[in-house]
């Protein structure tokens, strides 16, 4: 591994009372994934970052720890203490010799943009030590006990702190060697810094960056995930006997042919191509189990039915088509002459823009089962976008 100039502290060593239930917080699930795997994620891809180093609450199990560890630019994983002050303590003293920048960031704050990161590390190596801030645009009241009154505070030089908090090494160590051994404590490590003497820069921090401490937070948290695209890929292919006597039919048209796909269903090969790609984009079974072959139920089935069927469940599962790409191959029919109305059936069945479809026709040059005429092939991929609403409106669309 490189020299590790830049090191990043992830504290996630608290219990996470606040959420108000048993599980710490930092490992609660965010769209499918723990919250604490999520900023993991983001620090590792920042390209600025060479080392992480993870603080956990004691008492976490041995295996969990080493899925952890198992992660990308992961250092190790040492355990928190009874506070957060105490946690990068423990974290600080593993850092290695000769790093030279160390962030230190909330476990809880998974949207960390990369374009934060590197400003952090960039004016922390400038200014010694930075805090990312951000306006507090709410008015502001002050409560006097005594008086049992309220009073409006001037909220323009007031600024809510955020991580990443960015510090020259040596800066951060000197700090935390006066705060023990004076007992100083603070609420973060900016007011180490500050009380060992040394001036922390403001710098701009993002809206985006949230702490999710309490259950609010947390559906707020989902809400700006399903901002986040999420795009799965799905690829699919079919193959089917021509026979005299059978209708042809290919993306859900029927076309004039010599000779039909043999299939228990209609033989559309090129619409089974294309719902299996959606199916396996989103993780979902094959045809084969969604429509199985041998029954009476679906014997001489449309395979317009069958797509129907694939969309209805990418829309239920909160997915839709980006693009679909479809290659047909075989010597008769030619698929250029007809590849317009294929691709209008297509977008038609998926309830989508025709320029999200793209038909190409191919040969085999007499190679083959298709270039001896004795079947058609067809391969399609499917590129979806995640994030949207369930559309409950999609189910018995088949």
């Amino acid at each position: 591994m490189n020299r590790a100039k830049v090191v990043a502290i992830v504290v996630a060593g608290g219990a996470g009372k606040r959420m108000g239930g048993e599980v710490p917080k930092q490992f609660l699930p965010l769209g499918g994934r723990p919250i604490l795997d999520r900023t993991i994620s983001a620090l590792a891809a920042s390209p600025g970052i060479d080392g992480i180093l993870l603080a956990l609450p004691p008492g976490i199990p041995v295996e969990i720890k080493d899925l952890f560890r198992a992660m990308p630019k992961v250092l190790g994983v040492v355990d928190g203490g009874a506070e957060r002050q105490d946690t990068v303590r423990n974290a600080l003293a593993t850092v290695p010799e000769e790093t030279e920048v160390i962030l230190v960031h909330d476990a809880v704050r998974p949207f960390v943009s990369g374009e934060l990161l590197a400003r952090c590390v960039s004016m922390a190596r400038k200014h010694g030590a930075v805090v990312p801030v951000v306006p507090v645009r709410e008015t502001v009241k002050e409560w006097d006990r005594d008086g049992k009154t309220l009073s409006t505070v001037d909220r323009s030089r007031l600024f809510r702190a955020q991580t990443p908090q960015g510090f020259l090494a040596g800066v951060l160590r000197a700090a935390y060697r006066k705060a023990g051994e004076e007992g100083l404590r603070g609420t973060d490590d900016a007011a180490l810094v500050e009380a060992a003497g040394t001036p922390v820069a403001p710098i701009p921090g993002e809206e985006g960056n949230i702490k999710i401490t309490i259950p609010e937070d947390l559906r707020m948290a989902e809400g700006l995930l399903r901002e986040q695209p999420d795009f799965r890929v799905g690829i699919g292919g079919d193959a089917h006997r021509l026979l005299e006597g059978r209708d042809l039919w290919l993306g859900g048209v029927l076309i004039e042919n010599e000779k039909g796909l043999l299939g228990h269903s209609d033989g559309d090969v090129l619409l089974h191509a294309i719902a299996d790609a959606i199916y396996g984009a989103i993780g979902d079974r094959d045809i084969g189990h969604h429509f199985p072959p041998g029954v009476e139920e679906t014997k001489d089935l449309s395979s317009r039915k069958i797509l129907a069927h694939a969309r209805a469940r990418m829309a239920e599962s909160g997915f839709g088509l980006v693009g679909l790409d479809a290659v047909v191959v075989c010597e008769h029919p030619k698929i250029a002459p007809i590849a317009g109305r294929l691709r209008s059936s297509i977008a038609g069945i998926l309830c989508v823009p025709e320029a999200r479809v793209n038909l190409k026709g191919k040969t085999t040059e007499g190679m083959g089962f298709e270039g001896r005429g004795e079947g058609i092939s067809a391969w399609a991929v499917a590129l979806l976008r995640g994030g949207l609403p369930a559309d409950p409106t999609a189910k018995g669309a088949a």
